[in-house]
């Protein structure tokens, strides 16, 4: 041993020991001869194969040993990194050895005879430089602790990743089980064999750190754990055949599987990672606090001071727009000019674009325009609000926003000009349910912007018209236009800095309770994200119709009609009776802006009690706004004279209409 100090003093760049390759070569050798005088009483080598199988193991070990540079005297100052690369080295010789026995079908070869060659080569190499490291008194590096190696970070298992990669492992099994048998019925040495290779599965993903989510956020790191677990996986499996003898497995199906599942693996991570990072790009601004903190503004306020409409500009604007849409659109420009007065708009204070890059619109400064179109479509915009609040920070109070949008219900009138009836409503479900549904539900909404980056989204006109009111607009006109909604929405007010918009089946709403005091009414939503924001809007448009429902609610989805007829919306509500906030008959909970229809005399009633989930509607069957009211006061007259008679009585007739006369609010 004493020609490694040698080496040492004279090799101080870590370069190839020679030494060291002529000491390893002859451990290998001599622990193969010694295994198989252990097994056959001979070191002649018999039969001839195991002249092969010897020249195999060099081999395998000559490779291995150079692509771990364990021919390098560096790679041993010290002691615990020294062991830790024997090991590895003799365990990775051992797979290669094993893979090979396996997929040459060279089964007859001892499973002693190669198992117990790398045991007695680890084991001699071992004691080789732990005789060195004493001989050289270096017994301080064997107990450094500084130099701890093979520490490994804790995990941070991703669930979704663990159960997806699970389900594609079994998807890759009966996938070849199916090529190679025709059918997906497992026979009965099936099931021993898929739980085998689920142990494979599991312990090798743990190792290679498959499922870490820190690992996994990068694509680089998270195929390379891929790549480790498929290697690490079929060299196992390999071990595991030669060393329990489970050669009559077919090895099409186990490797086969490994090849298929690494394949479904490479556009699994690549889903993840892309998903991974729109889930933590910039989202939309859908909150009150969010908008405040958008706006940089400590109070939001409900009123802005309004610029003075009488001012006639030097540069009206009229004829330029005139000219700058008469190629897009004619239409457009009547639109326009039927509905604002151009000439009292300057041109210097105008903007024309058609884009959804912000910048564009962030290079005015703020509060300086008055009229700003982009015949960009919305559809494509990935943050609608935030694209809003920023019009709405560039413009003048009462300053004017036109755009343009494809609707639900144009996009369908689109696909139905275009195409065959029964292959235009396929059509139209199949795009609903990709650009309408996934963007909206928590599971497919990453899945869906992974992809798509937000564009084509297909919106409702009133989510559209919500957001404008909810980012501090008003609509002064709309119209459909060559299978677009154009609108045209004037700054009015602050962005709200009272209802924060709903989303979700289950929508919460302000309701004015007992003593005008406000409670919050549970109900499935019938409705149109953003529609609690149009009620005003619609109202002033349509007022009310018989039963005191409003006139042509373009706010009430197809579903929506069907649960408000069969009561289903309603069923929350039992909450807020349970909760004390309701009783069974009383009067509708109603929302500031409704009660506000009714005369100071009935408010005051209404204070009184509190609000029912029966209203007194269902025993009169009033049909004008005034027969409501009406109703109304005599139930809540009765209810004070005799609480318990009128319950009773209101109840039973309420019931008898609902039922027999079949009596339902609109």
């Amino acid at each position: 041993m004493q020609f490694l100090g040698v080496i040492v003093m004279k090799d101080k760049n870590s370069h190839f020991s020679f030494p060291i390759f002529v000491l390893e070569f002859l451990i290998l050798n001599i622990a193969f001869m010694a295994m198989n005088y252990f097994k056959y009483a001979t070191f002649v080598l018999s039969p001839f194969y195991y002249v092969k199988l010897l020249i195999a193991f060099n081999l395998i070990w000559m490779i291995v040993s150079i692509l771990m540079k364990k021919h390098n005297i560096g790679a041993y100052r010290n002691y615990r990194y020294a062991i830790m690369l024997l090991v590895k080295s003799a365990v990775i010789t051992g797979y290669i050895v094993c893979l090979m026995v396996v997929f040459m079908g060279l089964f007859s070869f001892s499973r002693l005879h190669i198992f117990g060659t790398l045991l007695l080569v680890l084991f001699g190499e071992i004691c080789a430089f732990t005789i060195y490291y004493l001989i050289n008194n270096r017994t301080s590096d064997i107990h450094d602790e500084k130099t701890e190696v093979g520490i490994y970070d804790k995990q941070r298992i991703s669930g979704r990743l663990l159960i997806a990669d699970f389900l594609l492992f079994n998807l890759s099994f009966f996938v070849v089980h199916y090529l190679k048998k025709g059918t997906t019925a497992l026979g009965p040495g099936c099931y021993k064999l898929i739980l085998i290779i689920y142990g494979v599965w599991f312990c090798v993903s743990i190792i290679t750190k498959k499922f870490d989510k820190d690992s996994a956020h990068n694509l680089l790191n998270a195929l390379t754990s891929c790549i480790k677990s498929a290697v690490l996986m079929t060299a196992t499996m390999a071990v595991l055949i030669f060393a329990l003898r489970l050669h009559y497995y077919s090895r099409m199906q186990i490797f086969g599987t490994f090849a298929i599942l690494f394949f479904f693996e490479i556009f699994l991570y690549v889903f993840y990672v892309i998903t991974k990072k729109e889930r933590a790009s910039k989202k939309d601004i859908e909150s009150i606090e969010e908008v405040k903190s958008y706006l940089e503004q400590e109070k939001l306020f409900s009123d802005i001071e309004f610029v003075d409409t009488d001012f006639i500009p030097e540069n009206p604007v009229k004829d330029k727009l005139e000219t700058a849409l008469e190629f897009f659109s004619s239409w457009l420009f009547k639109f326009i000019d039927n509905s604002i007065d151009l000439l009292k708009i300057s041109k210097n204070n105008t903007s024309i674009l058609s884009t959804d890059d912000l910048v564009n619109l962030r290079i005015s400064d703020d509060k300086t325009l008055s009229l700003i179109i982009n015949l960009y479509r919305l559809n494509h915009f990935r943050r609608v609000n935030q694209y809003f609040l920023e019009v709405h920070r560039k413009l003048k109070a009462g300053g004017y926003f036109i755009g343009k949008v494809s609707t639900m219900q144009t996009y369908k009138e689109k696909i139905k000009e275009r195409f065959p009836k029964y292959f235009a409503e396929v059509l139209y479900v199949l795009h609903f349910v990709f650009f309408r549904i996934f963007p909206k539900l928590p599971f497919t909404k990453q899945i869906y912007f992974a992809i798509t980056r937000g564009r084509n989204r297909i919106v409702s006109r009133a989510e559209v018209l919500g957001r404008l009111y909810f980012c501090g607009f008003e609509i002064i006109a709309e119209q459909e236009i060559d299978y677009d909604l154009y609108f045209i929405a004037r700054k009015v007010t602050a962005p709200s800095s009272v209802t924060n918009p709903s989303y979700g089946p289950l929508v919460k709403m302000s309701r004015s309770g007992m003593n005008g005091q406000p409670i919050t009414v549970y109900k499935f939503r019938t409705m149109h994200p953003y529609s609690e924001f149009l009620q005003k809007y619609i109202y002033e448009r349509n007022r009310l119709q018989e039963g005191g429902k409003l006139k042509n609610d373009f706010r009430v989805t197809g579903w929506g009609k069907i649960m408000r007829k069969m009561w289903i919306d309603e069923l929350p509500m039992l909450y807020n009776w349970v909760r004390g906030e309701l009783k069974i008959v009383g009067v509708r909970p109603l929302s500031s802006h409704y009660l506000s229809l009714y005369d100071d005399e009935l408010q005051e009633m209404r204070k009184s009690t509190k609000p029912g989930l029966v209203p007194p509607f269902y025993v009169d069957l009033p049909k004008t706004f005034n027969e409501i009211c009406e109703s109304e006061k005599r139930y809540l007259q009765a209810y004070k004279r005799n609480p318990i008679k009128t319950q009773c009585s209101y109840f039973i007739k309420a019931t008898y209409n609902i039922i027999i006369k079949n009596a339902r609010s609109n």
